[in-house]
């Protein structure tokens, strides 16, 4: 009885550690992807795709800093991680990954900001309903402001912060380096967004302007961000709110159903 009583706590402990265990990759897992900017994926894919030479160069620093023991293990453990067998632990990837951004090309780099831009990046959607009446001169300038408010007047996310931190290391010329050149990405994408696609936008609106019967809607798209002008004939000029139809009214009926639930409270508390 007591060599059962003995298996069942070793056995309990064993599952307790092992818990134990679990949470803290986890921990570890979040903390790494906190430090990186939001994904690490990027970054293990890139760690994967290193030549010999560029590997062996990590690999050296690693061993420098965390010992022989440690190295080893990353060698016979590379292969496992790099096909899912094994679970990289946050707190190896971190160390490895450290060691990165001092020998990484700046292509590399700037390919490393756009893809968790693509992630990470704000996205909206505007809607302009224009009428007979609208001047299309107009329509244009209200979309390019609002699309150059959106794309380019933005507060960069934490996440984008916690990549640049991490790809410059503490070089402050190299972060603003990084930064010029994604701000820089966003404006070209903008005026060649705008370059293309608004002359064709003009000429899409004049040619359905004549022929109006029901409802016809034109996108213009800028990365994640999308502009939609809906021709309708209840709309005089240029508006951002849905129209409504003649002798439509507005449903009000929720402001009674506060109001009796008010009402209702009321007495119940007297």
């Amino acid at each position: 009885m007591a060599r059962y009583r003995n298996n069942r706590y070793y056995s309990y402990r064993n599952r307790s550690i092992g818990h134990e265990r679990a949470l803290e990759h986890i921990r570890e897992a979040e903390i790494l992807t906190l430090e990186l900017g939001g994904t690490d994926e990027d970054v293990k894919k890139y760690f994967f795709s290193l030549s010999a030479i560029h590997l062996k160069a990590i690999l050296d620093k690693y061993e420098k800093q965390y010992g022989n023991s440690a190295r080893v293990y990353a060698e016979e453990t590379l292969p496992k991680w790099q096909n899912g067998y094994v679970h990289m632990s946050g707190m190896v990837a971190e160390r490895l990954f450290n060691l990165l951004p001092p020998t990484m090309p700046i292509e590399t780099k700037f390919q490393l900001i756009d893809g968790l831009w693509k992630h990470v990046g704000p996205s909206s959607t505007k809607i302009f309903y224009i009428g007979l009446g609208a001047d299309l001169e107009d329509v244009m300038r209200r979309v390019k402001e609002h699309l150059e408010e959106v794309v380019i007047k933005y507060d960069i996310p934490n996440s984008m912060e916690a990549r640049f931190r991490w790809l410059s290391q503490g070089e402050v010329g190299i972060k603003q380096h990084l930064l010029n050149y994604f701000r820089q990405q966003e404006k070209d994408l903008l005026s060649k967004a705008l370059q293309i696609q608004l002359p064709v936008l003009m000429n899409h609106l004049n040619s359905e302007k004549g022929i109006l019967t029901t409802h016809v809607t034109q996108v213009l798209k800028v990365g994640k961000h999308e502009v939609q002008i809906v021709f309708n004939e209840h709309v005089n000029g240029i508006s951002e709110t849905a129209p409504m139809r003649p002798g439509e009214k507005s449903d009000y009926s929720w402001i009674w159903w506060i109001l009796v639930i008010i009402f209702v409270l009321w007495l119940l508390s007297r």
